[in-house]
């Protein structure tokens, strides 16, 4: 049985109906009767309509102000992101990009706890620093200053340092955490990146010389890789996002022993960027508390594709290292043969 469906005219159809019964028969007083019925009907539909435009008005009206209401209110929430967004960026200047992202995303945990990782450090300062402050008004220092400060951020941040903190005119950043791609390729990011600050510092002397700035900044840069206590540090009432150990006074340690215009890195750094770029042994460093000697490397360059290593490694333990430029030509080709031999071997197999 098919559902009832309602009709909102449905008496005013059965009058119509039975209408056009007694129209067909003619009957006066039956008409007569149907035409009272009729108009009787068609006056209280005439009310009903009324009341319906006056409640259609009123519904009209509220929707308007409920409208009207929805614009305000996502006025204000526009207004309040905006300024949530303004807050959101004064605050990012003082974190590092990581950890406000995490924070807003709520994936950030801010109690006071701290892991030990194996980081990569970086450390920087400029040479003569205070003597050249000395030379320049407070202005101009201000300037420079700045200036030198963004452009090395900038360089930090597109490889994924995580900036600890400015102390002076030094900058300490490392790599590990809390974004780690390995410690080789954290360790590789970190002196790729040290590489392009120097590069980008003959740029900007050049510039502050034209700007009439006479003894530009100079940096020297110390990385090395260890394992170091990394987190959060400090109070409930104020948390500081940092590193501490042993490793990173060795950092600073090879900053201050570095060459101006220099980088200076630890054996541990130079052993995951040995394919990387050229380096010169230099003078082992020791430091109270550390109870070895630091080997110090100074980086001279990048390698060019003809001077890397050949290596072949495999979680299996394989590896192989070879220095194509240091054999002679029967060696490689001697070993090329035996190599092909032993791959011809293993797919046979």
């Amino acid at each position: 049985m098919a559902e009832d469906v309602f009709d909102l005219y449905d008496r005013e159809k059965l009058l119509l109906a039975e209408g056009q019964a007694i129209l067909e028969k003619g009957n006066q007083e039956e008409l007569q009767a149907f035409a009272e019925r009729l108009f009787d009907r068609f006056s209280k539909l005439v009310r009903e309509n009324e009341d319906l435009t006056r409640h259609s008005d009123r519904q009209e009206q509220r929707l308007v102000k409920l409208n009207r209401n929805l614009k305000n209110q996502t006025l204000e929430l526009e207004q309040q992101r905006s300024r949530l967004e303004g807050l959101s960026q004064q605050l990012a200047k003082y974190l590092p990009p990581q950890i406000h992202e995490a924070l807003f995303a709520g994936k950030y945990d801010t109690q006071i706890t701290t892991q030990r990782k194996k980081l990569t450090v970086f450390f920087s300062d400029i040479k003569d620093f205070t003597r050249t402050a000395e030379s320049l008004q407070p202005e101009s220092l201000t300037e420079y200053l700045n200036d030198y400060f963004s452009e090395m951020t900038a360089i930090a941040l597109s490889h994924g340092a995580t900036i600890d903190k400015y102390i002076g005119d030094a900058v300490m950043l490392f790599f590990g955490d809390p974004e780690s791609k390995g410690v080789q390729e954290d360790a590789r990011a970190c002196v790729e990146m040290a590489l392009e600050m120097q590069e980008r510092m003959l740029v900007l002397q050049r510039r502050w010389r034209e700007q009439g700035f006479d003894n530009p900044f100079v940096i020297r840069i110390g990385i090395n890789t260890g394992y170091c206590n990394v987190g959060n540090f400090g109070s409930d009432q104020r948390l500081s996002y940092t590193i501490i150990g042993g490793e990173v006074n060795v950092a600073q340690r090879l900053e201050a022993n570095c060459d101006p215009g220099g980088i200076l890195i630890s054996h541990e750094t130079f052993s995951q960027v040995d394919d990387l770029v050229e380096v010169e042994e230099r003078s082992s460093v020791s430091l109270k508390g550390i109870d070895r000697n630091i080997k110090t490397y100074a980086v001279k360059g990048r390698k060019t594709e003809s001077e890397k290593p050949l290596r072949l490694s495999h979680p299996q333990g394989v590896h192989i290292d070879l220095s194509p430029l240091s054999l002679r030509p029967d060696d490689r080709q001697l070993i090329a043969s035996q190599l092909k031999a032993l791959a011809q071997r293993l797919e046979d197999q």
